[in-house]
C-alpha cells in the first residue's frame, strides 16, 4: 500500500509508518519522506568546516600563473583557469567554488590557532574567547545534533576550535568508533562490537528497505541515499568484525579501536561525517585535523615530523592539502548524488576548507588568511569566483628566503567572512566577535559585499 494515498499533512504519515529499530536514524529521514510528498520541501542549509594545521600556503589556494600580490581587489572567474596541487580534487566544483584571499587574522598565531581560528577573537587561543562560527550557525540551524564536531589525532576527544560561547569549548570526537557510536547507537558491551554494530545496522537497513518498498516517486531516492550511507558504514564494521574474530585487532591495535594511519582516520571521519549529513542527523560538521595545533604525525603521507614539514617542506604539505582536499571532495560528491527538492543536497551545502594558522605555522598579526569556499547555500553566496582583496608579500625568517602574503591593514578581518555566512544563513548580524575596544571601523568585521549574491 502506498502511504502518501491518504496523505494529509507530515503528522499523519509519522504515524502511519513505524520507525521500527532505526528510531532516531529514520526519523529525519521520514520527516524529509513526508515534506516531499506534501510538496513542502524547504531544504536545509548545510556547512562543513575542513580545518587543517601548518598553514594554508598562499599559491595552494591560487590558481595556476596567478599573481597574488596587489594594491587593489581583485574579482574574476576562475572558469578556463588551472587549480593548484593543494586544491586540484575540488576541480569538478571549480563552477561552485570561491577562492578567497586578503582577509586579516587579529594576532600572530603560533603553532596552530585553536578557537582563534573559528571566532576571530583576540586574547588567549587555547581559551574561548568568544562563540565560534560553527556553534552560531548551528544555533540557527539545529539538527539532531546541532554541531557534529570530528578532531584527528589526539586521544579520545580534543578542545581546539569550537565553542558555544566565552569558555564554554565544544568537544571534538577524535576516535571514528566512537564518532559512530554516538551518532548511530552505543548497542553496550559485547565481546565483538564491531559484529554488534554491524549487526545494528543491518537491523536498520531492513527498515529502510521496508520503507523503500512502501514508497514510490521521487521520494523513494530520498531513501536510497540513506541506504547507501547505512550500508557503507555497515561494510567498514563487517571489516573490523572479521579483524577481531581473527586476532589481528588485538596484536595491533588498541582496546577501543583498530590502529589507524592518519589518512585513514580523516578517511573515516569524512565518511561518518557524510552518513550524517545524509541522515539528516546535523545541518553543521566541523572537521579539524591536527587539532588546531601541530599534528602529531602525517602517516600515511610522510614520516617527518609536521613540525619540520611546516618549515619549509612545502611539497609534502602540498600532498597534505591534497589528500585533504580528495576527502572532502568525496563528501561533495555524495551530497551532489543525493536529490533533495528540485536540486541535491550539495545545491544548499557549503564547504570551508581552511588552516587554523593563516598561511603558515608561524603566521603574524595581519597575516594573508586563505580560504577555499565550495557551495553556494542555494544561491546565498556568489561562487565561481577568485577574489581577493589587496595582499602584500613580507619576508618569513622562519623559511630562509621565502615572503609570505601580508593582508592590507584596511582588508576584512576573518570576522568578515563568518558574518557573511551568518548573512547566508538567514541570520544577519552586523558584525561577528568585534570587540568593544578594536581600533578598526566595525565594517571589517561586517559581512561581504563581493561574496554575497
Amino acid at each position: 500500500m502506498n502511504p502518501f494515498h491518504h496523505l494529509n499533512d507530515r503528522r499523519s504519515f509519522l504515524k502511519g509508518v513505524s520507525l521500527g529499530t532505526g528510531g532516531l536514524l529514520l526519523a529525519p529521514l521520514l520527516q524529509k519522506i513526508a515534506a516531499a510528498a506534501d510538496g513542502n520541501v524547504t531544504p536545509s542549509k548545510r556547512v562543513i568546516f575542513f580545518v587543517f594545521d601548518n598553514g594554508f600556503k598562499d599559491d595552494g589556494a591560487v590558481p595556476v600563473g596567478t599573481e597574488l600580490v596587489s594594491d587593489k581587489t581583485r574579482q574574476f572567474s576562475l572558469k578556463g583557469h588551472k587549480l593548484p596541487l593543494d586544491i586540484e580534487p575540488f576541480a569538478p566544483f571549480q563552477d561552485r567554488m570561491t577562492l578567497l584571499h586578503g582577509l586579516r587574522s587579529h594576532t600572530a598565531v603560533d603553532h596552530g590557532g585553536f578557537f582563534a581560528a573559528l571566532s576571530g577573537s583576540a586574547g588567549n587561543k587555547h581559551t574561548p574567547q568568544a562563540e565560534s562560527i560553527d556553534a552560531a550557525i548551528a544555533k540557527i540551524a539545529p539538527g539532531v545534533f546541532p554541531l557534529l564536531h570530528l578532531g584527528i589525532g589526539g586521544g579520545t576527544t580534543a578542545y581546539c576550535c569550537s565553542a558555544w560561547g566565552k569558555n564554554r569549548p565544544i568537544a571534538a570526537l577524535c576516535r571514528p568508533e566512537l564518532a559512530y557510536e554516538s551518532l548511530f547507537g552505543n548497542v553496550g558491551a559485547t565481546r565483538n562490537d564491531f559484529a554488534a554494530r554491524k549487526n545494528l545496522l543491518d537491523f536498520v537497513t531492513r527498515d529502510v528497505r521496508r520503507l523503500k518498498a512502501e514508497i514510490v516517486g521521487p521520494e523513494r531516492e530520498l531513501v536510497d541515499s540513506h541506504l547507501d550511507a547505512i550500508e557503507s558504514l555497515s561494510k567498514r564494521d563487517g571489516l573490523l568484525a572479521n579483524k577481531f574474530d581473527t586476532g589481528a585487532l588485538k596484536k595491533h591495535a588498541p582496546k577501543l579501536e583498530p590502529a589507524r594511519t592518519m589518512t585513514e582516520t580523516v578517511a573515516a571521519q569524512c565518511d561518518i561525517a557524510a552518513a550524517a549529513l545524509l541522515a539528516g542527523l546535523t545541518n553543521v560538521v566541523t572537521i579539524t585535523a591536527g587539532l588546531c595545533g601541530i599534528a602529531q604525525n602525517y602517516s600515511g603521507i610522510s614520516d617527518v615530523h609536521p613540525h619540520g614539514i611546516g618549515h619549509g617542506l612545502f611539497d609534502i604539505l602540498s600532498k597534505y592539502h591534497n589528500f585533504l582536499a580528495t576527502q572532502a571532495a568525496r563528501m561533495l560528491t555524495k551530497l551532489q548524488e543525493t536529490k533533495e527538492g528540485t536540486g541535491t543536497m550539495l545545491d544548499n551545502t557549503l564547504l570551508v576548507f581552511m588552516s587554523d594558522s593563516a598561511n603558515q605555522q608561524h603566521s603574524w598579526k595581519g597575516a594573508n588568511w586563505p580560504f577555499v569556499l565550495v557551495g553556494n547555500l542555494g544561491g546565498k553566496l556568489k561562487s565561481g569566483q577568485f577574489l581577493s582583496y589587496p595582499v602584500s608579500k613580507r619576508h618569513t625568517h622562519y623559511v630562509d628566503g621565502k615572503e609570505m602574503g601580508k593582508a592590507g591593514d584596511a582588508n576584512p578581518a576573518i570576522n568578515a567572512l563568518y558574518c557573511t555566512l551568518l548573512h547566508a544563513f538567514g541570520a544577519p548580524r552586523d558584525t561577528f566577535n568585534r570587540s568593544p575596544s578594536a581600533p578598526d571601523a566595525p565594517a571589517l568585521y561586517g559581512p561581504l559585499a563581493e561574496l554575497l549574491a
